[in-house]
């Protein structure tokens, strides 16, 4: 299993969901190239770019493969399955946060509002300004989560690297139409505290891909895999059991 982390992480805060998969099987955690300190010559990064990663990490695997990618590494996953459906057996995502015509990620000013933040050095305000017009978090939550910024480590690298995401992820653009044509089976999560506006996007995808299943876990938030890693673990597992390689 190959799990592709979400934003504002460098694949640490899955540890934990890693540790209770490796029981019955070999986990591997990518670290995306979005989130690496020792790539930054290659910015900016695509989430094509990451999604080569993917495949590539696949095909040094080799067969089966099943990935589960969370928020914005779901969207990294998607696009992998769509390059390569040959490497893969399976995948889930957690509330990938598709652009869409129907859905546009942010409103025009919000993501460059944000870079401005953060290119003037104030990491804190462009993480609020992130959570609130964007992810759509209660506005006194986003305020709180600009404490994040005390930390060097989130100051000086996941925050900047987290609106660095949120460009790719509007670079890419509405690829809904494009996902139709995958072919492995994708388990769709959601829970049922996340912004209203994320489970419409994979209601969405529910609707496009040709082979879906919908869990929708009961007071579960966006951040479930990190914090609800338990009950994540368990339908992976079971997603896994119920697909024999081929499917």
């Amino acid at each position: 299993m190959i799990i592709v982390h979400g934003g504002l992480d460098d694949g640490r805060g899955y540890a934990r969901l890693a540790a209770q998969l490796t029981s019955t099987h070999r986990v591997l955690r990518l670290v995306r190239r979005q989130y690496r300190t020792d790539l930054a010559q290659w910015r900016p990064v695509d989430m094509i770019d990451e999604a080569a990663d993917v495949v590539a990490l696949a095909q040094a695997a080799g067969r089966p493969c099943y990935v589960f990618g969370h928020s914005s590494g779901g969207v990294v996953a998607l696009e992998a399955a769509l390059a390569a459906p040959e490497c893969f057996d399976g995948f889930a995502v957690f509330e990938p946060p598709i652009d869409t015509a129907e859905l546009p990620l942010a409103r025009t000013s919000a993501t460059p509002a944000a870079r401005r933040a953060v290119d003037a050095g104030q990491a804190g305000r462009a993480l609020e300004i992130f959570l609130r017009d964007i992810v759509q978090a209660p506005p006194l939550a986003a305020r709180l989560a600009r404490l994040l910024a005390l930390s060097p480590r989130y100051r000086t690298h996941l925050i900047p690297a987290q609106i660095a995401d949120q460009e790719a992820l509007q670079r890419l653009g509405d690829r809904l139409e494009a996902y139709r044509a995958l072919q492995p089976h994708v388990l769709l999560l959601a829970g049922t505290k996340s912004p209203e506006h994320l489970r419409r996007r994979i209601e969405l995808l529910q609707q496009t891909l040709p082979s879906t299943d919908l869990q929708v876990m009961p007071g579960a938030s966006h951040s479930a895999p990190v914090t609800k890693t338990r009950d994540v673990t368990q339908l992976l597992l079971a997603d896994i059991a119920s697909a024999p390689p081929g499917r």
